[in-house]
């Protein structure tokens, strides 16, 4: 936030996600950075909250999205600025029940509209205000219909479909078979890998597996515990996991203070699935003081 003057609007609200995903298994974190993170997040977009009501939008829906998941996963209650976001958001969706992706596709996440649209599916779920409750719905509704309808060509794909699909409590698609097309991608050292063509790294592994945590894969079933080994086994010792960037440079480069120079938005991102789907494996213990 110091040298980028924002929260990050993928790998620093995926910082957030991987701390409550700790919390809740009684993994000690720094509350008080925790704190000054949702802060920042919630804070960012308050003197954008008028704006967001005329439809100042900005340069992509993904980026509220990204920020309402993190404050959802942190069961931040709405607010003025929430509801600001959230109705922004929603105004943005298309008919077809997708969102546009402007400007430059961005791999893994920014390259199709299913991920954006699994997503979506959760922040208006969660986010969504109750007197719109309808609305609301119906357009739930919609982007599950996207998501049922579409093929997916990546792990990204496979993994943000399956979650969108859980989250609206879709039976277009059974549940098994989506699951199936997760668990179909993962290789033999047990990874997943972005694409078929790559090798396996932990932002897609962490995704496939929080989206089968999500669905209701036990953490100790066999396809899970293979991947909770591949992360373990590729983890540096600093914590953190490397991943290369495939996504083209638009933007001005700094250090954020994440390892890996030009590849440490991603590979801090990956770090934060990685911590998510590990957490989930993780025994329950009570916190310390």
């Amino acid at each position: 936030f110091r040298a980028g003057g924002c929260v990050s609007c993928h790998a620093g609200n995926m910082t957030t996600v991987a701390v409550a995903a700790a919390r809740r298994k009684g993994i000690p974190v720094n509350e008080a950075q925790a704190v000054e993170a949702l802060r920042a997040t919630r804070l960012q977009y308050m003197a954008f909250a008028e704006g967001l009501l005329e439809r100042a939008d900005p340069p992509g829906a993904d980026i509220l999205s990204t920020a309402l998941f993190a404050l959802a996963m942190e069961k931040q209650p709405a607010d003025r600025v929430t509801d600001a976001m959230l109705r922004n958001f929603a105004a943005q969706q298309l008919d077809d029940g997708g969102w546009a992706i402007p400007g430059i596709l961005r791999p893994p996440t920014a390259d199709g509209p299913i991920s954006i649209a699994a997503m979506g599916i959760r922040v208006l779920r969660d986010f969504g205000p109750p007197a719109q409750r309808a609305e609301m719905d119906e357009r739930i509704g919609r982007a599950a219909r996207l998501l049922a309808a579409a093929k997916p060509s990546t792990t990204e794909d496979a993994a943000m479909r399956l979650l969108g699909l859980t989250w609206a409590r879709s039976n277009a698609v059974s549940r098994e078979a989506l699951i199936r097309d997760v668990t179909a991608l993962q290789r033999d050292n047990g990874g997943w890998a972005q694409t078929p063509h790559l090798q396996p790294d932990a932002y897609a592994t962490g995704t496939a597996l929080f989206a089968l945590g999500e669905a209701g894969v036990a953490a100790n079933s066999g396809v899970y515990q293979k991947g909770v080994r591949f992360l373990l086994e590729t983890q540096a010792p600093d914590g953190s996991w490397y991943v290369a960037s495939r996504a083209p440079k638009f933007q001005p480069y700094f250090e954020g203070g994440f390892p890996y120079g030009h590849d440490q938005w991603i590979s801090q991102w990956a770090t934060g699935w990685a911590a998510v789907a590990l957490a989930h494996a993780a025994p329950a213990q009570r916190a310390s003081r």
